[in-house]
């Protein structure tokens, strides 16, 4: 699979992807990453950065949370493909 496919349709299993973040391009290779808590103590699940990238200023620690720290709304990715060619 070589195509660009909605972020929606991402493996969630652990599987490094390429993904494309609005307004900082196309080159991040992320992982979707369970076991976190948000701030009501509930389980969630994360986007983050797999390799040394510099991640968009609006990720807290190269996380795409919902929200980061300051309170502003990460930019979250919109689209994927995978990195086996």
């Amino acid at each position: 699979m070589s195509d660009w496919q909605p972020i929606e349709t991402a493996p969630k299993d652990g599987t490094a992807i390429q993904a494309e973040i609005p307004g900082y391009g196309a080159d991040y290779i992320l992982v979707w990453q369970e076991g976190f808590a948000d701030s009501d103590g509930k389980n969630c699940g994360c986007w983050m950065l797999v390799e040394d990238q510099e991640p968009p200023d609006c990720w807290t620690d190269g996380v795409c949370w919902a929200v980061n720290e300051d309170g502003v709304a990460s930019v979250q990715p919109s689209r994927w493909k995978s990195l086996e060619q």
